[in-house]
């Protein structure tokens, strides 16, 4: 949701939309922030994290700390560390429904730093644990939250049992060319790719215990060209929901705006065949 993170969603947000997604299957929603934690951005998530609870939607609030991705120092750590002990001040007595995504994708610099990633990791874990003691988090690896890269992950010490990992796979959609993402009729081959990454979150889960979902994914290319017709989607998006599904893995999908006109306030009516094979009754 871009209910926190743009000027055009903070102004046309409203608790009929919270409404909307419920009645239409979804069960959470993944709200992204990108700016600094004020007190009138906060003023706005109150009211976001208020209708949520209220109405029975899961909110979980991601940051996007992108001074630190795109310069990895002490200086941008202390930064997200400080940025994150407001948050987690704020909505301590808030219920355990809320959870804390505590930095979306990593990449940049950010990339090449592994280590420094799980710094920041076990940092933001301590500081939030002084006054959210069983609030779930979630840590995701580098490399824009590729499930490949969920080994290199350190376990934050406080992480008190109230944890998961987050890995991201076809979050800019699918694509007609790229082999890595490649989905054009949904062969066996383009099947695989998909299985494959599932397949190394499971495992993951099964060595450390930690549960993992898919913090983004995307049915069809939107922001690159947008060749998939709204059919092309329905296959792909039900091949991947049902996949995760069977792994128990949840997800949010990306995002809010493709698929739901805020100024209207209705969904975009071409796109509610493909909403349904994601969210409705199975």
């Amino acid at each position: 949701m871009d209910w926190s993170k743009t000027k055009a969603g903070r102004e046309t947000y409203s608790e009929k939309i919270v409404t909307d997604f419920l009645e239409a299957g979804i069960s959470h929603v993944r709200i992204r922030i990108a700016d600094d934690a004020t007190e009138e951005l906060l003023l706005a998530l109150d009211q976001q994290i208020e209708d949520c609870i209220a109405n029975g939607l899961i909110p979980i609030i991601a940051y996007q700390a992108d001074d630190f991705k795109n310069k990895p120092n002490e200086k941008n750590l202390e930064k997200t560390v400080a940025w994150w002990k407001t948050v987690a001040e704020r909505y301590q007595d808030v219920s355990y429904l809320l959870s804390f995504d505590l930095l979306i994708e990593a990449t940049d610099q950010l990339n090449q730093q592994p280590d420094r990633l799980n710094e920041l990791y076990e940092a933001v874990t301590t500081e939030i644990r002084k006054t959210n003691p069983e609030r779930i988090l979630f840590i995701s690896p580098r490399m824009r939250s590729d499930a490949a890269y969920l080994a290199e992950l350190e376990i934050p010490t406080d992480h008190n049992q109230y944890l998961m990992a987050e890995w991201h796979f076809y979050a800019a959609g699918p694509s007609k060319e790229n082999e890595r993402k490649k989905w054009t009729t949904g062969t066996e081959e383009e099947k695989q790719l998909i299985r494959d990454k599932i397949e190394a979150a499971v495992l993951w889960q099964n060595q450390t215990g930690i549960r993992t979902w898919v913090g983004a994914w995307m049915p069809g290319n939107y922001n690159d060209g947008n060749d998939y017709s709204i059919e092309e989607q329905m296959v792909f998006a039900q091949f991947v929901t049902e996949s995760l599904e069977e792994s128990g893995i949840p997800f949010a999908v990306n995002s809010d705006t493709k698929f739901y006109d805020r100024e209207s306030q209705q969904w975009v009516e071409e796109m509610i065949p493909l909403r349904d094979v994601i969210f409705g009754e199975k």
